[in-house]
């Protein structure tokens, strides 16, 4: 009898213990961030996430939109790996290498080691050349200097390329410039309105499979017209360059519809092609 009497005192107390422990690991949880993903910055959308080994840190990463064929900017938020809380006190790096099986190619980088003291988010643009397909993958590669630990390390996670419709970027083989292949990437804001916008332009070289430097020595003449209408539009502004292979000009749209926008390149003088020409909606 009394053996039962200890058995049913015993058990509501352990069951109560339990229910105490389970509530505080529970607890324990919802107060740690690195067990929740944090939220996505407002106006993007997520694209990745991975450790950064050796610095202690756990990248996410963020663009505006899916990302595709031509110039596109990446946001990247850092945090301890460990206590989760946020890192801002550090050097950042990356780089993307596409493995198509045969042999690898990397493509135009803009590295910003520094972080957004706004926004508290680091970046980096990159001119994707190709798209992502069966057996061609695109892998960004990350690395950091924790300062809060003096560690750094690297991270890396598979990332997805689109071929955009209309074309973002386009790709010349110049023979009257050293048999250089350009790509130049076209921006513009989304979406473009009648009356003048802002057009920027990235000229990049490939002069190896893992160099792409800047072009800043070419002068642009740009066309726009309106193939349906059959006429252009007046007081555009063709573009010049201002820093790190982008040039900067004005379109003046007249009226809603189709627009094919030529490009004429030159060097010194010399035309090196006027066979590229984008298309844009308005």
């Amino acid at each position: 009898m009394k053996r039962i009497l200890i058995a049913l005192v015993l058990v509501p107390s352990l069951l109560f213990m339990g229910s105490c422990k389970k509530e505080e690991s529970s607890n324990n949880n919802s107060n740690n961030p690195t067990n929740t993903t944090p939220s996505t910055p407002e106006g993007m959308i997520k694209i990745g996430e991975t450790y950064i080994v050796g610095a202690k840190a756990k990248a996410y990463v963020y663009a505006k939109q899916a990302l595709f064929v031509g110039y596109n900017t990446l946001y990247i938020a850092l945090y301890d790996s460990t206590d989760g809380s946020r890192l801002t006190d550090g050097h950042f790096s990356a780089s993307a290498l596409m493995d198509m099986g045969m042999m690898t190619h990397t493509c135009p980088t803009e590295e910003n080691e520094e972080i957004d003291s706004t926004t508290n988010l680091y970046s980096s643009s990159f001119v994707f050349i190709m798209p992502s397909a069966v057996g061609s993958t695109w892998t960004l590669t990350l690395g950091y200097h924790n300062h809060k630990i003096d560690m750094e390390g690297e991270g890396a996670l598979e990332i997805n390329v689109v071929e955009p419709t209309p074309a973002k970027m386009l790709s010349s083989l110049l023979a009257a410039d050293s048999n250089a292949k350009v790509f130049v990437s076209f921006t513009l804001p989304n979406p473009g309105k009648t009356g003048f916008n802002d057009a920027e332009f990235t000229l990049h070289k490939m002069a190896s499979s893992t160099s792409f430097p800047a072009i800043e020595n070419y002068t642009i003449e740009m066309i726009p017209t309106m193939p349906s209408m059959g006429h252009g539009s007046p007081n555009n502004v063709n573009p010049v360059h201002v820093a790190n292979g982008h040039y900067k000009g004005k379109l003046n749209f007249t009226m809603t519809g189709l627009w094919q926008v030529q490009l004429k390149l030159y060097k010194n003088g010399t035309l090196l092609t006027d066979k590229l020409v984008f298309e844009i909606t308005i």
